[in-house]
């Protein structure tokens, strides 16, 4: 099962690294006069709505709901129908959001006040400047964020359909235990099928494919050529979605960047202990918390359905304050790990995303497009005393570069390995519709005063989203305005034309190919290519440029390197560097025999 604090503590020690700059200055995106414009009115099943003017020239439409506001009863509950609207609505507002911790991108300066609402199913939209009367491909963004943090309108997508050539959708769903709760007393109460579900978060994801499928062509977009593509939490999203019957149609095109396929049992949703969820709090444990708290009477005391009426009135922040006090949440002040994606039977098969992965229709047999970053964990071993040193919270480097490098290279590439070559095997050998497979190598930042961040973040977790979007000037995209600069402009702006050409072709024809140009490399699908050329590799020129390369190491080669790597000179750094790799794999998914039993013979002391 997937912690959400893990992947949290990423995106917190890649922010903590880069805090040590000087603070960011907003580009193109912040300055953008969103005011209404009349080019953009037009007419969907709501009403009529009005935008305004995104990046590139662009038209967009910020904050247009797609379902009623899952308030009040409705807290915990499939998603119910937006209403119609009189007169012409206005859709110029990107920031809205559902409730989370702020800051959960901004490192140190962290405050972590509730933000946000309930009042947050909303939806925006971006279509190149003469998109009317077309129908263009149509590519629907689920942002990441460990699904606790994070928005719509986390990133200006404008570049992205300019550029591309597409229709771009990004949506909000309910984060944390206000998108995922398992319990009884809830099902009880349930008003329709689909209230028993437990994953309301997929649900909301859902209704704004289906919102998507209803009004896309009055945008100039094509219902019928639909791509879902999301980042880490969006991307495991996103498999949850190939998995559910009730995605049938919504969607012809799956891109999953730094994602697995992995869920929880429903059983240990509810109940289960954080021994086998990692970490994560179930429901019966949140409920017993707030019932020693004094905020909700014992269960067996009441009926389910006055506990569910208690549990729809719960303040907000008696809620995640109550998050923020289990264990696992303790060593990261602000971060919470509930149960998200569960097999409840009703969204996700109960066999499970990793069997459904690798049997006859248990997905989408859809073209699918899967990688990772080529140092996706490395910034975590900044956030890690034994492994750096300091001068004054000014300059950082590490104690030793080997053993800094091997705790980020094994447990990346067994990401790469479970979350990106095992699948495309599985994926190949059960369906027709073709995979294709990339690593993210782009490491370029380069160095401030003594701290080398190419060395101590390298291709990291996320770094590859202004590149996809052309999104370099964006605050989220370099929090403290150090990763990009003047030196690496060249490189980056000629990866970044190359990606979106990759992604986009993806979206008009369902493969990359060689671009939408037709003149980049070609990348060729995983059934296609032999081992030594089925991974596409995408990075600068200098570095070799995209390229088509060798396929992630297996496990077992893997773990022989590790058993002889010089660079881990003790015991304890290398059961440290095996307990991560277990770690990455409990939550991607996937089996690690010979690690597992590493360490309980020689790691225990």
């Amino acid at each position: 099962m997937l912690r959400p604090a893990f992947w949290a503590g990423l995106i917190m020690a890649c922010a903590l690294l880069v805090a040590c700059g000087a603070a960011a200055t907003k580009g193109d995106t912040a300055s953008l006069d969103r005011v209404p414009q009349v080019s953009t009115i037009r007419t969907i099943a709501q009403g009529e709505v009005i935008g305004t003017f995104g990046a590139a020239d662009t038209m967009a439409w910020y904050g247009i709901p797609f379902a009623a506001p899952p308030v009040g009863d409705l807290r915990w509950r499939a998603p119910r129908p937006a209403e119609a609207w009189a007169g012409r609505y206005e859709a110029i507002k990107p920031d809205r959001e559902c409730v989370q911790h702020d800051n959960l991108f901004d490192g140190a300066d962290a405050d972590w006040t509730l933000t946000g609402s309930e009042d947050c199913l909303y939806l925006n939209v971006w279509a190149p400047s003469d998109a009317a009367d077309r129908a263009l491909p149509v590519m629907v963004w689920i942002h990441g964020g460990a699904n606790i943090g994070g928005s719509a309108g986390m990133y200006e997508m404008g570049h992205l359909a300019a550029q591309g050539d597409v229709i771009v959708v990004a949506i909000n769903y309910r984060l944390a235990m206000l998108g995922w709760f398992a319990h009884p007393s809830l099902v009880a109460t349930a008003e329709t099928d689909l209230d028993r579900s437990m994953n309301f978060a997929l649900l909301d994801q859902i209704a704004a494919l289906e919102w998507v499928q209803e009004n896309i062509s009055a945008f100039g977009g094509d219902a019928e050529n639909v791509t879902v593509f999301g980042q880490s939490a969006g991307a495991f999203n996103i498999a949850a979605l190939m998995s559910s019957p009730l995605s049938d149609g919504l969607f012809h095109k799956a891109i999953m960047q730094s994602g697995g396929f992995q869920s929880a049992a429903y059983e240990d949703a509810v109940s289960g202990s954080a021994s086998n969820l990692a970490n994560s709090v179930s429901a019966d444990t949140f409920i017993e918390a707030m019932v020693e708290a004094g905020a909700l009477p014992p269960q067996n005391e009441v009926t389910p359905e006055t506990l569910a009426e208690h549990l729809r009135a719960l303040p907000l922040k008696d809620i995640f304050d109550t998050y923020q006090s289990f264990p696992a949440a303790m060593d990261m002040p602000g971060l919470i790990s509930p149960v998200d994606t569960a097999n409840d039977g009703i969204v996700v098969p109960e066999m499970g995303i990793q069997a459904a992965l690798r049997e006859t229709g248990g997905l989408r047999d859809i073209p699918l497009l899967i990688g990772t970053n080529r140092n996706e964990l490395r910034g975590l071993g900044f956030a890690d005393k034994e492994m750096m040193r300091s001068l004054f919270n000014l300059a950082f480097w590490p104690r030793d570069k080997g053993v800094y490098a091997a705790f980020g290279d094994y447990p990346d590439t067994v990401w790469a390995y479970h979350g990106v070559r095992a699948p495309a095997e599985a994926w190949a050998s059960v369906r027709t519709a073709p995979v294709y497979t990339y690593r993210f190598d782009w490491d370029e930042q380069g160095k401030k005063l003594l701290t080398d961040i190419s060395f101590l973040v390298g291709a990291s977790h996320s770094l590859e989203m202004p590149f996809i979007i052309n999104g370099f000037d964006q605050k989220e995209t370099d929090p403290a305005g150090i990763f990009f600069s003047k030196k690496n402009k060249a490189s980056r702006e000629t990866l970044s034309a190359q990606m979106i050409e990759y992604w986009s072709a993806f979206a008009h024809h369902g493969a990359p190919g060689r671009g939408l140009s037709g003149t980049l490399p070609r990348w060729t699908a995983w059934a296609e290519s032999p081992v030594e050329q089925s991974l596409m590799l995408l990075d600068g020129e200098k570095d070799g440029g995209v390229r088509m390369g060798p396929a992630t190491p297996t496990p077992d080669t893997l773990f022989e390197s590790f058993l002889s790597d010089p660079r881990m000179k003790t015991d304890h750094q290398r059961c440290k560097t095996a307990n991560m790799v277990i770690d990455m794999v409990s939550r991607v998914g996937g089996t690690l025999d010979d690690w597992r039993e590493f360490v309980e013979e020689s790691c225990e002391q």
